[in-house]
């Protein structure tokens, strides 16, 4: 519920998001261009850019219909319908002309329902409204949680987050547009469509158009963000749902306690019959949601294989909640190569729709919930690290349940905290991918050739040759190249090919192999690649920054994200 009332303020607070702010004036420019006292062109603009903008959603997001059409010709296509409205409006008497012969009037009225007669034309507001949709896909942080994060989870749920949010956004352009009109409908030459005020909302419209189409409005959002003072992101990131429980990092067991959620709607189990947390009851339990090709899971994974093995006799069960990141993280054979590689040993159930990841409140991976012998949750732990912590606190809940330990040491030897300067992790797949300096801009196509850049900063990265990009993955259409400079210690990848492949390694331009920063997963400067997991690429004798991995990558394999220890 929190969330459903959050979407729709976020929505109300999107039009002060640098992205929005640049759009305004048509908002106000369609309402106003044509009949100034047409108090329904708000509304159907309002109406419009509100459907638009959750049909292009979910076709977008929920659907694979548009998969094969780059995001840019989306910009290009709402740049132009924008544009074309500017010079029709700057002709009005070719504007008339255009829509009387299409007959679009008669279908714009329609739309709205036959009791609707008015001399204006609505056929301007509702391609207006319906070519900004698009544009607003991307102005909330809100949002981009509901789409990331909701959708591939719960359709029926962030379908009604969309739907909130959108309600929220229409609220207020409705407004600007209504109070807009109202207002410039006080000045009589407003009105006059041949006058010069229309004339130079119509130029307006042409040039914000253009922006929209070159991608330059981008570089007027950055511009807002970096030059004042208010911090819409931030501001509407209030707005995010918090995990449900109150952590208090200064404690060992740092939740009130609370009943622990039931497991549910799991699909298979390794090491193990099916468990329940009910039956379960009267010994320790630590329920941890990981995925087998997640670095940060692979570093957390040992610690807690090491606790299980050293108390399961006293009564210490582990379930590893394996919830997939990527599709082929949700296929048993893969989750079974992947256990069986980081040797656990306790039990692993695969959560493949999040059924129980949600009952959790789960809001990462790795996580893990300490449930003591009545069923109540003592300690949650996101991420890594704080392992002498979580050791203890398993033991004083065995001590708490009557079982006498002997004083063996807590080991802590590898509890060290991230470095900040470290590259943080990389997703290569157009739905997540940040940081990415290539031309043309990253998005998914079934096949686009790239051109790398002639330098990349810190964190950034590019493509060269020809390459498949998808939701999720890039896949390599012929003897491609991928390059980025890093700042880590270790560097490690997620990919994988249908058939045995070897990617080449190259560190500032020199074979790896003539260094001694070669991954475990290198010989002779190349990684075969075959089943979708981590491989591990480099590791430098300390951290290091500013250094160039190349990737020779050859057709076939499939790459999904670089991740990174220091």
């Amino acid at each position: 519920m929190f969330l459903l009332f959050g979407a729709f303020l976020a929505g109300m607070l999107t039009v002060l998001a640098p992205c929005v702010l640049p759009l305004l004036p048509i908002i106000i420019g369609g309402s106003v261009t044509g009949d100034t006292k047409d108090k329904k062109r708000p509304v159907v603009i309002a109406m419009s850019l509100a459907v638009s903008l959750v049909v292009f959603t979910l076709l977008l997001k929920a659907t694979s219909l548009l998969v094969n059409i780059p995001p840019q010709s989306i910009t290009y296509f709402s740049g132009g319908i924008i544009i074309m409205l500017g010079l029709l409006t700057l002709f009005p008497t070719v504007y008339a002309q255009i829509i009387a012969r299409l007959g679009i009037e008669q279908r714009a009225q329609g739309l709205l329902g036959k009791g609707y007669r008015n001399k204006s034309s609505l056929a301007g507001p509702i391609i207006t409204g319906a070519a900004l949709g698009p544009v607003f896909s991307s102005c909330s942080p809100v949002y981009a949680y509901i789409l990331a994060t909701v959708l591939p989870v719960n359709f029926v749920q962030a379908f009604g987050y969309i739907i909130a949010y959108v309600l929220g956004l229409s609220l207020v352009l409705l407004l600007i547009g209504y109070y807009g009109q109202s207002f410039i409908g006080k000045i009589k030459f407003a009105s006059n469509p041949k006058g010069w005020f229309q004339r130079t909302i119509a130029i307006l419209f042409i040039v914000v158009g253009l922006l929209i189409a070159t991608g330059y409005d981008k570089r007027f959002q950055t511009w807002v963000s970096q030059h004042t003072p208010f911090n819409f992101d931030a501001l509407s990131s209030q707005f995010l749902p918090k995990s449900g429980n109150e952590i208090d990092e200064s404690k060992l067991f740092n939740v009130k306690p609370y009943d622990a959620p039931e497991l549910v709607g799991l699909q298979d189990w390794i090491n193990s019959r099916p468990l329940t947390i009910e039956e379960l009851k009267g010994k320790i339990v630590l329920v941890d949601f990981w995925t087998y090709s997640c670095i940060n899971c692979i570093r957390n994974n040992p610690y807690i294989e090491k606790w299980y093995q050293t108390y399961k006799n006293d009564g210490f069960v582990v379930i590893g909640v394996h919830a997939p990141e990527f599709a082929f993280e949700k296929l048993l054979a893969n989750v079974q190569k992947g256990v069986k590689d980081q040797r656990l040993s306790y039990p692993v159930t695969l959560d493949n729709d999040f059924s129980t990841w949600n009952a959790y409140n789960n809001r990462s991976w790795p996580s893990s919930y300490l449930i003591d012998a009545d069923g109540k949750v003592r300690r949650i732990h996101e991420g890594e690290g704080k392992y002498k912590e979580s050791e203890e606190a398993i033991r004083q809940l065995l001590i708490e349940n009557g079982v006498r330990l002997d004083t063996r040491a807590i080991d802590n030897s590898d509890d060290m905290p991230v470095n900040q300067q470290q590259t943080p992790e990389t997703y290569l797949g157009s739905q997540r991918a940040s940081n990415y300096a290539g031309s043309p801009a990253l998005a998914a196509a079934p096949v686009q050739t790239f051109t790398l850049p002639n330098a990349l900063a810190k964190n950034q990265w590019a493509l060269g040759g020809t390459w498949e990009v998808r939701g999720e993955k890039i896949i390599a259409r012929g003897n491609s190249t991928l390059r980025f400079q890093v700042a880590a210690k270790n560097v490690y990848i997620v990919g994988g090919s249908s058939n045995q492949r070897g990617i080449t390694l190259r560190l500032d331009g020199q074979p790896i192999s003539s260094t001694d920063s070669a991954g475990a997963d290198v010989k002779d400067s190349r990684v075969l690649m075959s089943e979708a997991k981590l491989y591990r690429l480099a590791s430098f004798p300390k951290f290091t920054s500013g250094i160039i991995i190349e990737l020779t990558v050859p057709e076939g394999v499939e790459l999904n994200v670089f991740t990174f220890g220091s």
